[in-house]
């Protein structure tokens, strides 16, 4: 497990992030959520992405509750994953094997603290601007985010349906240039935490400061709503720009998927 420098890092970021996932399946219809006694916790959508069914495993796991929500995830007929926050031992590999989760991906979680606010950048470029997107106009996020992420547009509508964007705390965006949705994401507020996620942009559009732009607006307005921190799951691609913002990583999860 690779962590940042700040080891005092408060549960409470957690939770924050693991109630920001909940939403998918508390928000979606068919979805549900649920909590196991040792803390393991399960998110169900039905949306066919491993990332969006998960069983999200504690340091301090009790095999036989993670053996039991995974035994329920994969009875569903959708991809799902094993997240683990912790070391990912012998006896959990093994778990995970006797279900095909063999493949292994980390994704660091970076922490962005309000205290940065003033170096956030304030301009847009020319020609853009940025808006927030309710659940009766989920199509310009979704025809966005279909470029943004090259899938077919049925699967970018499952991401952002209108509940989910209508769901209280939830906060959805695009950055239009000259009308046309470029950028995306939306921001899932839980207490003084805001978790950022769905960005997305064309290729072709990249490396013209239009994500920098979207990222540093909705940082400015989860401030101006009360939010002291921010939390962004992070890819390769990503993490250059937030930690340009002052973000910095304060763990790791490991996606255990079935090999594809």
């Amino acid at each position: 497990m690779t962590r940042g420098n700040d080891a005092a890092v408060p549960e409470t970021t957690m939770d924050a992030f693991y109630a920001a996932m909940s939403t998918y399946g508390d928000t979606l219809p068919g979805g549900y959520t649920r909590q196991g006694n040792s803390g393991t916790r399960l998110v169900f959508t039905g949306i066919p992405s491993p990332n969006l069914n998960m069983v999200y495993v504690q340091p301090k796991r009790v095999l036989a509750e993670v053996d039991e929500f995974a035994g329920e995830l994969s009875a569903k007929d959708v991809p799902w994953s094993l997240q683990v926050r912790g070391e990912v031992d012998p006896d959990l590999q093994d778990l995970a094997a006797r279900y095909g989760m063999t493949v292994p991906e980390e994704t660091p979680l970076l922490l962005w603290d309000a205290e940065l606010l003033p170096t956030l950048p304030t301009t847009l470029p020319q020609g853009a601007t940025v808006r927030v997107v309710h659940g009766a106009e989920y199509d310009v996020l979704a025809a966005a985010m279909s470029a943004g992420f090259g899938v077919p547009r049925e699967m970018a509508e499952l991401l952002v349906q209108p509940p989910l964007l209508d769901a209280p705390g939830v906060t959805g965006y695009v950055l239009e240039l000259n009308g046309e949705g470029i950028a995306t994401g939306h921001n899932i507020r839980v207490g003084d935490h805001v978790v950022m996620l769905g960005g997305s942009v064309p290729e072709q559009s990249r490396g013209n400061g239009y994500y920098r732009a979207l990222v540093a607006a909705r940082l400015r307005d989860a401030v101006a709503d009360g939010a002291r921190y921010a939390i962004s799951e992070n890819s390769p691609m990503s993490r250059p720009l937030f930690e340009s913002f002052g973000a910095r990583q304060f763990e790791t999860l490991t996606h255990l998927t079935a090999s594809r």
